[in-house]
């Protein structure tokens, strides 16, 4: 569950992005958020997972006060929401298993991240989640290679 109790977002110019928003998203709930340009939607959407700080109120999602968490917490917080962006953000010259990887690396030791050495269970879990969206047999493709709706699975 999503609830925005009060939630309000100023930016340092001034600009209001989110003005004293109540919405509640139950679990299950299918929602849509549409308007014009400029009204808010990115930065209300941002906000779920914490790439903009709200300025007041509180967000919660699934029991958890999204604005206090920092660091490791907020990274562990971020695994468990999908977010597609419009730009897809992969690394074109390398393959898909390795951008589904990379998802990974925050939480490495340094020497692993230097030698690409993810751990099996890391691997493992990356073919699963391709295999869950159809697309197991692209992954050692690159990632330049596939059509936008699969890149769009490997995001």
């Amino acid at each position: 569950m999503i609830v925005f109790d009060h939630v309000s977002k100023v930016y340092p110019n001034g600009t209001v992005g989110l003005d004293d928003v109540d919405l509640t998203i139950a679990d299950g709930e299918f929602a849509a958020i549409i308007g014009r340009s400029g009204a808010g939607k990115s930065t209300l959407l941002r906000s779920v997972n914490r790439m903009h700080r709200i300025t007041s109120g509180t967000l919660t999602v699934n029991g958890t006060d999204v604005s206090s968490l920092s660091g490791k917490s907020l990274r562990r917080f971020r695994r468990g929401i999908g977010m597609v962006f419009q730009s897809f953000n992969l690394v074109t010259r390398t393959s898909v298993i390795q951008n589904v990887l990379a998802a990974c690396v925050p939480d490495m030791p340094f020497w692993r991240v230097l030698l690409g050495a993810f751990r099996k269970s890391d691997k493992i879990k990356a073919l699963e989640s391709l295999d869950k969206v159809g697309i197991l047999d692209k992954a050692y493709m690159r990632a330049d290679q596939l059509s936008g709706g699969q890149q769009q699975r490997v995001a």
